[in-house]
C-alpha cells in the first residue's frame, strides 16, 4: 500500500497492519503515495493528491508533496483544515479545459488562518494561449496571518491568484519566486463586496516572459481587480524587489502593475523592469496614495499611464536609475500673502500681483488670453486676506506641453475648510478644450465638468478632515496650456496663499503676465504695465507743447503714469496721464529758450496699479 521508503521500513519491521495504519494517522503529513499516488510524470495523480488532501484537511496535518512530477488532469483542492502544504515536488497540469489548478483553502465566510505553504510549484504542460482567465495555476483563498512561499508558478493566463472571496486576504507575508509565462502573474482579486484583500507583504519575485510567448498579447506582473460590484479598496500591498522582464515587442504593452481597483498605498519597492513599457504602472480606476520605486529600468523616463475611466491620480513613480531626484516635486510660483499683494484694478475692481484672477460664471470665450483677467469686481481685500467670491478664483496659467503634473497648496484665513481645484485647459494653438476624457485629474477628488464656465472643478471642498486641502493635479498628453487655481464655488472663501509645485524636470514656464495672454484683456496679475511707440516730436518752440495718445491695455482712471523719451536734451518735460480706460496722453513740453525738432525716438510709458492700502 504505502510508497514512501520510511513507511516501508516501518511494515517491514513486522508491525501489522492496525498498527501500519495508526502510524499514519499520528504522522504529521499526509502523502499522496498513502494513496496509490506515483509522482513518475506519467501517471495522472489527481485522485491520489485530492485523497490526501482531504486527509490532510480532515486530521488538521500537513499535506506534502514529495520530489517528482505530478501529473493532475483538474483541479485539487487542499482544505482549510489542513495545516499547511509542503511542496518538494512539482504539480503538472495536464488537461486542456481552463481551471484552478492548485486550490489552497476554503471559499465563502472561512478564515484559513496561520497557515503554511511551502514550496509551491505548479506548472502547465501545454502553455496557456491566454484566452482565458479561469485558467489559473494557484489560488490562494482567504488566508490570514499565513506565510505563503512560491517557488515556481509556469504557463497559465494568471499564475497565482490571492482570492478574497466571502472574507478576505490579510496580514500574511509571501516569498515569491519564478512567475513565468503568465498573461498576468500574480492577480490580487476580490470576488463579493463582503471579501477583501488588503495588508499583505512579498518578498522578491520574477516575473518574466521567454521571448516570443504570445507575443501579440499585452502582459503584466501583478494586477489588482475584483469582480463587478465587489470590494475595490485594495490597501496596503507592500512590495519588496521584484523583478519584471515582460518581454513588450511590437505592438503589446508589458507593465509590471495593472490597478483596477479604487485603494490606496501599493508600494512597490527597488523594482527592475527589463523589457518592459516605459511604464510602471497602468491605472484605470480610483487608485491613489500608490509608490512605485524603480532600483533600475531601460529608461529613465517612466511614467504611470491613466486611462480614460481612470478618476483619480496622486500616485508617484521615484525612478532611482539615472536621475534620483528628479521625481520630486519643487516650488514653482506663489504668493505667500495675496492681502500684501493686492491692487487696484479699477474703481470696482482688484487684483492680486502674481495671479490671473478667474470667473466661473457662462462664458462665450474661446481662446486662452480671454479667460485670464487682470482683476475684477467681487474680490474684497480684508485685513489679512482676500475674500472671493463664490465665482470668483486665483491661479497661474501654465504651459503643460511637457510637464504634466503638479501640485497646489492653499490657505484660508485661520486654517479654514473650502475651496475648490479648479482647472482649465487649451491646445497648441490656446483654444479651450471642452469636456474630453482624461485631459484633467486630481488626487482626492474627482474632476467634474463645468460646462457654463468651459473648465474643471473639483467634486469636493478643500479641508484636512479629507485628506484632501493639497491637490495633486495631471493633465492629459494633448493639454498644451492649462489655467490651474482656487475657487470658491461654494461660497465665499477668505484666501490667505497660494503655492505651486512641480517636478523639475521639464522646468514648465509660468505664464502670468506675458504678452501671450494679453489678447483682448491685456494680461493677468500685473500691477505694472508698459508700452513704447516712436514718436516724431513737431518743431517745438520756446513752451510749446504736443500730445500724442498712447494704448496701454488696462490702463484704468487713478493709475499712476509715467512717460520717458530716449533722447539726449533735458529740455522736453513729459508728464503722462490715463486719459481713458486702456489709453495714456503724454504731453511733451519745450522747457528751453530755443526751438527744437528732434528726430524720432522711442517714447516708453508705464502705469502702476495703486496698491490697496
Amino acid at each position: 500500500m504505502p510508497a514512501r521508503i520510511d513507511d516501508l521500513l516501518v511494515l517491514n519491521a513486522n508491525l501489522n497492519k492496525t498498527d501500519f495504519a495508526k502510524y499514519l494517522r499520528d504522522r504529521e503529513e499526509v502523502l499522496p503515495n498513502d494513496f496509490g499516488g506515483l509522482g513518475d510524470g506519467v501517471a495522472d495523480d489527481r485522485t491520489a493528491i485530492q485523497a490526501a488532501f482531504d486527509r490532510a484537511g480532515a486530521d488538521q496535518k500537513f499535506a506534502m508533496i514529495p520530489p517528482g512530477t505530478w501529473n493532475v488532469s483538474g483541479t485539487v483542492t487542499l482544505p482549510g483544515g489542513a495545516r499547511g502544504l509542503i511542496m518538494q515536488g512539482t504539480i503538472r497540469y495536464t488537461g486542456t479545459a481552463p481551471t484552478s489548478v492548485l486550490v489552497l483553502g476554503d471559499g465563502g465566510t472561512i478564515r484559513n488562518a496561520e497557515k503554511l505553504y511551502s514550496g509551491l510549484n505548479v506548472i502547465r504542460q501545454t502553455l496557456s494561449d491566454w484566452s482565458s482567465e479561469a485558467d489559473i495555476g494557484i489560488t490562494v483563498r482567504n488566508v490570514d496571518a499565513s506565510q505563503i512561499e512560491l517557488r515556481r508558478v509556469e504557463g497559465f493566463t494568471i499564475g497565482i491568484r490571492t482570492l478574497g472571496d466571502g472574507r478576505g486576504v490579510e496580514d500574511s507575508t509571501f516569498t515569491l519566486g519564478r512567475i513565468v509565462n503568465n498573461r498576468i502573474g500574480l492577480d490580487i482579486w476580490c470576488a463579493t463586496a463582503t471579501a477583501w484583500n488588503t495588508s499583505i507583504r512579498y518578498y522578491g519575485g520574477h516575473f518574466a516572459q521567454a521571448t516570443g510567448v504570445n507575443a501579440a498579447q499585452d502582459r503584466f506582473g501583478i494586477r489588482l481587480g475584483n469582480e463587478p460590484g465587489a470590494y475595490t479598496n485594495h490597501n496596503r500591498h507592500v512590495f519588496d524587489a521584484p523583478n519584471f522582464e515582460l518581454r513588450q515587442a511590437g505592438s503589446n504593452i508589458a507593465i509590471p502593475f495593472l490597478n483596477e481597483t479604487s485603494g490606496s498605498a501599493i508600494i512597490a519597492r527597488n523594482m527592475r523592469m527589463e523589457a518592459c513599457s516605459p511604464l510602471a504602472a497602468r491605472h484605470t480606476a480610483g487608485a491613489q496614495d500608490c509608490e512605485y520605486d524603480i532600483a533600475w529600468t531601460n529608461t529613465y523616463l517612466v511614467g504611470i499611464d491613466y486611462t480614460a475611466t481612470a478618476n483619480r491620480c496622486g500616485n508617484a513613480v521615484i525612478n532611482r536609475h539615472r536621475a534620483p531626484a528628479s521625481r520630486f516635486q519643487r516650488f514653482l510660483a506663489g504668493v505667500p500673502n495675496t492681502r500684501a499683494a493686492a491692487f487696484r484694478q479699477s474703481a470696482t475692481e482688484v487684483g492680486v500681483e502674481g495671479l490671473i484672477t478667474i470667473a466661473t460664471s457662462t462664458t462665450t470665450a474661446t481662446f486662452m488670453a480671454d479667460f485670464c483677467f487682470n482683476g475684477l469686481t467681487d474680490l474684497t481685500p480684508t485685513d489679512r486676506a482676500v475674500t472671493l467670491a463664490a465665482n470668483r478664483g486665483l491661479g497661474w496659467m501654465l504651459d503643460t506641453s511637457q510637464a504634466k503634473e503638479f501640485a497646489l497648496a492653499h490657505w484660508l484665513t485661520s486654517g479654514a475648510s473650502g475651496g475648490r481645484l479648479f482647472v482649465r485647459v487649451f491646445d497648441g494653438a490656446g483654444n479651450v478644450r471642452e469636456d474630453i476624457a482624461g485631459d484633467v485629474l486630481a488626487s482626492i477628488t474627482t474632476m467634474q465638468w463645468n460646462g457654463p464656465a468651459k473648465g474643471w472643478n473639483a467634486g469636493a471642498p478643500m479641508d484636512d478632515a479629507n485628506f484632501n486641502r493639497r491637490q495633486t493635479i495631471r493633465v492629459g498628453a494633448s493639454v498644451a496650456y492649462a489655467q490651474v487655481g482656487v475657487i470658491g464655488f461654494d461660497g465665499p472663501i477668505d484666501l490667505q496663499s497660494l503655492r505651486l509645485y512641480g517636478l523639475p524636470e521639464a522646468a514648465p514656464a509660468v505664464l502670468n503676465g506675458t504678452p501671450l495672454l494679453t489678447g483682448a484683456l491685456f494680461g493677468s496679475g500685473r500691477r505694472e504695465l508698459a508700452a513704447e511707440v516712436s514718436w516724431d516730436l513737431p518743431s517745438l518752440a520756446p513752451g510749446a507743447t504736443a500730445l500724442i495718445d498712447v494704448t496701454v491695455n488696462g490702463a484704468r482712471a487713478g493709475d499712476l503714469a509715467q512717460a520717458s523719451l530716449v533722447s539726449s536734451t533735458r529740455f522736453i518735460e513729459l508728464d503722462a496721464a490715463v486719459w481713458s480706460n486702456n489709453t495714456v496722453r503724454v504731453m511733451a513740453r519745450n522747457i528751453s529758450g530755443a526751438t527744437f525738432d528732434l528726430a524720432a525716438a522711442t517714447l516708453s510709458v508705464g502705469v502702476t496699479k495703486r496698491q490697496v492700502p
